[in-house]
């Protein structure tokens, strides 16, 4: 069915050179043999279109097209423009360009959780309007799929694959954006009605969603809620990482020795979405959504499609990080690193604070020290700050886990995928065991070093000896340090014990 509804197609993709929508183009051009798929690009620190689109080619992720199919990406075609623009800045010239595109992948959004309220509602609801306002100018279109989030509706244990109320009106916010006199309005009533949302993410998520619902009648339109996107499972490359940010940008910090402590629930089950797993999902329920349009007269409500592994596999993200904390950090030894790579997980705010300071703070300020002695600019307390913040911001997803029926119609797509490039059952049934979950980790931190630290895996056996080295002199440290306070609290017993002897 996928691979029917995509054949000769043209296909547009906002968002493209973000983690979500790179994966999505390699696999457009590998497995769904489209016409040609459009990208939406601004021009960016003194880059044009062109120089953007041939930077972006170059990314990792397209390693296995670049070898297997090098001239496909003669398909994939910049068009200028801004998706915090009207209509997305797009000209009259390349509306023009575009008349035969079918299908519609919106995946611009900000993912920062501690984004500037203005900032959030300009990108991840502004936008979308302006998308589907795009989409109203294309004749052909199937499908428009707006590509939303599992935590869209943070207040709720239990999430269904349906729309929920939002806690204000789209339109109202909008209006209120548009007018600087009117921004302190749109504080209070966001501080008075979004309770239950942890950040600005989730909350302009959640109003984008009733703006692509208040679409469904003018626009074959869907929304897919993938939960958070990790490293690929098996493709373009086993255990690829998408980005820095987030969780992955928190597992390097680990590996590098720099991230010592973490703030965590062990029993809360972190819902994830490999990336390969999201991508092939995504495609399968626009197709769906796109052939249930075409037999459908009127719909109710906008088709909604979420990613969750909450049916799929019972570990805990406790345990994923234990089975890292195993050994895997020294078999994988990163280059780069500050201290030895291992991370103390606990649920005490005290401890988490405590260690906080001795294990990062401290170290960090002595080493930056250092670092000023020579003439360099410090590093390490900002990384270390940046760290601390990131976790604050990600703690509501550290201590809650989220129910929900599961991958929506799963039966149904791993029956209709078998045998095929989108097939989902064996990535799907190795994650389910222990086993599984160390390949899968072990997968994953060897492809960290070498495609998002740009490590040569030749490299490994010198910087295990380096780990070995540091260890070995953390281990002599420790011991004197023991000895100096074994021998303090020993000289201050026999005194204690001497004096009244003594009087």
């Amino acid at each position: 069915m996928i691979h029917e509804f995509y054949k000769d197609t043209e296909i547009f993709v906002t968002g493209g050179s973000g983690a979500v929508g790179k994966a999505l183009i390699e696999k457009l051009l590998r497995s769904c043999d489209v016409r040609k798929v459009y990208i939406l690009l601004r021009t960016k620190k003194n880059l044009s279109v062109e120089q953007r689109l041939e930077k972006l080619k170059q990314a990792k992720i397209f390693k296995v097209l670049h070898a297997t199919k090098p001239h496909i990406f003669e398909r994939l075609i910049p068009i200028p423009g801004d998706a915090a623009l009207p209509k997305l800045g797009i000209s009259a010239e390349h509306i023009a360009l575009m008349s035969n595109v079918s299908v519609v992948f919106h995946c611009a959004a900000t993912v920062r959780f501690d984004e500037p309220l203005p900032v959030a509602l300009k990108l991840n609801v502004g936008a979308t309007y302006e998308a589907l306002l795009f989409a109203e100018q294309l004749k052909n279109l199937k499908m428009f799929m707006h590509v939303s989030t599992f935590y869209s509706n943070p207040y709720l244990k239990r999430v269904e694959p349906k729309l929920y109320d939002s806690p204000l009106d789209w339109r109202m916010c909008l209006k209120l954006l548009q007018d600087d006199s009117k921004r302190d309005t749109l504080d209070y009533l966001t501080k008075k009605l979004t309770v239950g949302f942890p950040n600005t993410y989730t909350f302009t998520k959640n109003l984008a969603e009733s703006v692509v619902n208040d679409f469904r009648e003018r626009l074959p339109v869907a929304i897919y809620r993938p939960s958070i996107v990790l490293h690929a499972l098996s493709e373009p490359i086993p255990g690829y990482p998408p980005t820095l940010m987030g969780a992955m940008g928190l597992f390097v910090l680990v590996g590098a020795g720099i991230l010592k402590t973490v703030f965590l629930s062990f029993s809360t089950r972190f819902d994830i979405t490999p990336q390969d797993i999201g991508i092939k999902t995504m495609l399968y329920y626009a197709a769906r959504a796109g052939n249930e349009y075409a037999q459908k007269k009127t719909i109710a409500e906008a088709p909604i499609y979420m990613s969750s592994s909450s049916k799929l596999s019972s570990h805990t993200f406790f345990q994923m990080c234990q089975v890292m904390e195993g050994g895997l950090w020294y078999e994988a030894a990163f280059e780069k690193n500050f201290m030895l790579p291992t991370c103390h997980y606990t649920d005490s705010r005290f401890v988490y604070k405590f260690l906080v300071f001795t294990k990062q703070i401290l170290p960090a300020l002595l080493a930056d020290g250092l670092i000023m002695l020579t003439g360099r600019k410090p590093v390490l307390m900002g990384i270390v700050r940046k760290a601390y913040i990131s976790l604050e911001v990600m703690k509501p997803f550290l201590f809650n886990t989220y129910d929900s029926p599961g991958m929506t119609h799963i039966e149904e797509m791993t029956e209709a995928t078998k045998g095929t490039e989108f097939d989902l059952l064996p990535d799907i049934t190795r994650a389910k065991t222990d086993e599984g979950l160390l390949d899968i980790c072990t997968t994953m931190i060897f492809s960290i070093r070498e495609h998002l630290l740009n490590e040569n895996p030749n490299t490994i056996p010198i910087a295990q000896k380096r780990l070995r080295i540091k260890r070995w002199v953390y281990n002599i440290l420790r011991a004197i340090i023991v000895y100096y306070i074994l021998r303090w609290l020993y000289g201050f017993l026999l005194n204690y014990i001497e004096g009244p002897t003594a009087q």
